[in-house]
């Protein structure tokens, strides 16, 4: 082979070898280029595409989507509100935590819809742990059809690989209390977690099954809390295995999204096996988002129909055991706030309340006694350097406003 031929062959291989790699790995560098490149400049946006960049299933519209009914009113909030002992301007705030977009209701009617920075009634924002509470639906949606017997067994009764796992004794009720006694270090700001490691791990396609597995137990189920985000992915997981051939997308769209009349497809971020994310890969539309909670503060009524068993409601919201009790010197739980299944409760309650919480500014939170659901997504950047601070900011928000309605 003369040197010009042999040039020439090393360059096709070479060529053959890169777009071998773009084939294969070209969807890895394009969400590693996207995560690395979000910045505060272009957080609203990439939270519009965020489940593009990963595998995801789609949970689609109802087939019979209906609005609520509209009431817009004024002044939906006073000018001012009280925080950490600050009189806050609403407007300010809003601003400062860069909402995406809010839908306030008042006795199942819109009395407020507005979105900000892109976002349209009919997008889909990536809402993080929002899903969690989503998530603790799907469980309480398996058990109403006879899929879990009870949410005290044993997760390793529906996941018998699991036992002997640092999970072989915990409860599906731990899981959804994040009690299980799993350890599972879950800081955002550091680079040294197990959070840190699986969202790597993650990105780079590695499953979420052998990583479950590889935890330990650092106590007994059922005696404290603390905020671990993979109980969540346990109890998904359960719901996973008891509906068949169907993925929890499928299910979601069987049991909520159709009977409730969702307007828009949302979409679950799942692993590259195709387990959904269930600590928080739901993308939806505000407005559908809405619909949910309205669906809990009517006890899981909808249109006549009960959807969701009223004890499980019940359940799910209302924090009993002493570890998830709200209180700032509560020394079984990390938190301040309350937790139910899944489900957060103010520091101080103004009546019945509870609400879901993700990551940036993400909510959805219901007052029951004065008939008020507010869902909001934001694109806070600072909310990682103190996210429970800037979560009873929320809590003190959404409070002002279901008073003031």
């Amino acid at each position: 082979m003369n040197k010009k031929v042999y040039v020439r062959t090393l360059v096709v291989l070479v060529l053959a070898a890169i777009a071998t790699v773009g084939v294969v790995y070209g969807h890895l560098v394009e969400r590693i280029i996207f995560a690395a490149g979000m910045d505060k400049t272009s957080m609203p946006s990439d939270f519009r595409v965020m489940d593009s960049k990963f595998h995801h299933h789609i949970v689609s519209k109802s087939s019979s989507a209906e609005a609520l009914p509209k009431n817009l009113v004024d002044n939906v909030w006073p000018e001012t509100f009280q925080s950490h002992g600050e009189t806050l301007n609403v407007d300010s705030f809003l601003e400062d935590v860069r909402v995406t977009g809010m839908v306030v209701l008042k006795d199942g009617e819109t009395v407020f819809e507005n979105y900000w920075h892109g976002l349209s009634e009919s997008e889909r924002q990536f809402s993080f742990s929002v899903t969690k509470s989503m998530t603790s639906i799907m469980v309480g949606l398996a058990i109403t059809d006879g899929l879990i017997d009870d949410v005290n067994d044993p997760v390793v009764k529906y996941l018998p690989h699991f036992k002997g796992s640092a999970w072989d004794k915990a409860t599906i009720a731990n899981t959804l209390e994040m009690s299980s006694g799993v350890d599972f270090h879950e800081d955002y700001s550091r680079s040294d977690t197990d959070m840190d490691r699986f969202q790597k791990g993650f990105a780079l396609d590695k499953p979420i099954e052998p990583f479950m597995l590889e935890l330990s137990a650092k106590s007994e189920p059922g005696i404290s809390q603390g905020y671990n985000s993979m109980e969540t992915q346990m109890a998904g997981m359960v719901v996973r295995s008891v509906i068949g051939e169907r993925s929890l997308a499928d299910y979601m769209h069987e049991r909520l999204w159709q009977p409730l009349g969702a307007q828009d497809d949302a979409s679950w971020v799942t692993d590259v096996t195709g387990v959904e994310v269930a600590i928080g890969g739901l993308s939806m539309s505000l407005r559908d988002l809405a619909k949910v909670g309205q669906l809990m503060l009517q006890r899981g009524s909808w249109n006549g129909q009960q959807i969701l068993s009223e004890s499980w409601v019940m359940e799910s919201t209302t924090p009993v055991k002493p570890y998830q009790l709200p209180g700032r010197d509560n020394p079984l739980s990390e938190k301040p706030f309350g937790y139910g299944y899944l489900w957060w409760t103010p520091v101080d309650p103004d009546g019945r309340e509870f609400y879901a919480s993700g990551l940036h500014g993400q909510y959805l939170f219901v007052n029951e006694d004065k008939g008020v659901v507010i869902a909001l997504y934001s694109a806070n950047d600072k909310f990682l350097d103190s996210p429970d601070w800037w979560k009873e900011k929320y809590e003190d928000f959404f409070q002002t406003v279901a008073r003031n309605i």
